[in-house]
């Protein structure tokens, strides 16, 4: 379990960071929504809330999304509050991605798994075998 104590940027927290594309780094501004790893290093999953100087087709693609932000990839904590903050926040629980060669889909980092009796049922019409006569 990760101590979110010991973390430098917490669940929750608005950060500025950056993010490289196609065009070169540009700085972003997001919400933290989990702790995650990339490429064995540590990460931030965030919600990306805005793109400074970004293209309008940028700005389509990436903004209002999660992305994994390596942690030397994140600058400074913004001392502001997010409206919505807490909605972002219960909408994603504790997960990560899985991308296979097609599509990404969001994985719970804890499943429980419950197994539960059901009771054999025995049909009337099931024939009868030659073991059984």
């Amino acid at each position: 379990m990760i101590d979110e104590e010991a973390l430098s940027y917490k669940r929750g927290q608005l950060v500025q960071f950056r993010v490289h594309l196609g065009g070169g780094p540009l700085t972003c501004h997001g919400l933290v929504l989990n702790t995650a790893v990339l490429f064995g290093k540590g990460a931030r999953q965030v919600w990306i809330l805005d793109i400074e100087h970004g293209t309008p087709e940028q700005k389509e693609r990436w903004v209002n999304k999660k992305h994994l932000v390596p942690e030397n990839e994140i600058g400074a904590i913004i001392p502001r509050e997010v409206i919505g903050a807490d909605m972002l926040l219960r909408e994603n629980p504790v997960c990560f991605p899985v991308k296979n060669y097609r599509e990404e889909r969001e994985t719970p980092a804890v499943m429980v798994t419950i197994s539960l009796p059901v009771a054999e049922q025995k049909t009337a019409d099931e024939p009868k075998t030659d073991e059984t006569k």
